[in-house]
């Protein structure tokens, strides 16, 4: 069943990444009307299919001739540069997974244990609050409180702003973690009130097993199957979160530079055609889309580890 799952995906990416170059690669050519005197009237484009794939042979033949990314940028050749963004957004990007997953569970098993008790209003309640704030409000809104903590003499000066700090890393890793750790705390506080009902928790219980080993024993085992399904989910959240936190904070990663390869120019003359940078943006769609990938095929082998079920189908 994993292995299947695995060949599976990897079909998956690779239709993907093809569908990603088909989008980068489309004719950019366009056709300007204009009136007297060269005034711009209007615009038209029109596709050709013998155009698009002239675009894929001269992208592949690029490739060949320069047996990479080729260009020069900043030092670097695009590969290296397209490489090293990328390692530096994913040192935000991986830890705040991870902090979001564990964190998440043990947050979600927190929200379950005091949903009858006192202090009920910071567990599901809050877990729920979070994830109803848009994520660009509650990154701005730390930003000004940790700016005007720092002038009320409440917190040293932190600087938020900034593409090699420590301190921007960090606020990073936060701001990136925030949404996963909500969401994985509701799936895994619904999980275990889906379990509360099955026969083997009455069974436990009737041995005279612990409330405590028969969920961190039973009940969590048999959670960490729905958990882990949503893997996929909160890496696609977090990469798309990615150019939103790069952007505030000015950390110049790869999202930053991916937007900023495929972003439509803010002035046009007439006769211009509106190209991308196709290459370094197709460096960032493999590498972006193989993230995904590796997590969903992570995901695949936690099941597998976690379910016997999973693992002999």
């Amino acid at each position: 069943m994993v292995l299947r799952s695995i060949f599976q995906q990897t079909l998956l990416w690779l239709i993907t990444i093809i569908l990603f170059l088909s989008l980068l690669l489309l004719p950019r050519s366009t056709t300007y009307q204009t009136g007297a005197g060269g005034m711009y009237v209007s615009a038209s484009y029109n596709y050709s299919v013998d155009a698009h794939l002239k675009q894929f042979k001269d992208f592949f033949q690029y490739i060949k001739d320069n047996k990479g990314l080729g260009t020069v940028y900043n030092g670097y050749s695009l590969t290296e540069n397209v490489w090293r963004t990328f390692q530096k957004s994913m040192l935000i990007t991986i830890p705040a997974l991870l902090i979001g997953f564990f964190l998440g569970v043990i947050k979600g098993i927190f929200d379950y244990r005091i949903r009858n008790r006192r202090g009920r209003l910071f567990g599901v309640s809050t877990t729920r609050f979070f994830l109803s704030i848009p994520d660009l409000f509650l990154i701005i809104a730390l930003q000004l409180l940790i700016m005007e903590g720092f002038e009320a003499e409440l917190l040293p000066h932190i600087i938020v702003y900034g593409s090699d700090q420590p301190s921007v890393v960090l606020l990073d890793i936060i701001f990136l973690s925030i949404y996963p750790l909500f969401y994985i705390a509701n799936i895994t506080f619904f999980s275990i009130r889906d379990e509360q009902g099955m026969d083997y928790i009455r069974t436990a219980f009737s041995k005279g097993t612990s409330s405590f080993k028969v969920l961190y024993r039973h009940v969590l085992k048999n959670c960490f199957v729905k958990i882990l399904s949503h893997t996929n989910t909160i890496t696609l959240y977090t990469l798309s979160n990615l150019f939103i936190v790069e952007f505030l904070t000015n950390y110049r990663g790869a999202a930053f530079f991916f937007y900023e390869t495929v972003m439509s120019p803010k002035n046009f003359m007439v006769g211009q055609d509106f190209t991308i940078g196709v290459y370094p943006a197709s460096g960032y769609v493999i590498l972006f889309t193989a993230v995904i990938f590796l997590a969903k095929v992570l995901s695949e082998i936690g099941r597998g580890l976690v379910s016997p079920l999973e693992r002999n189908e």
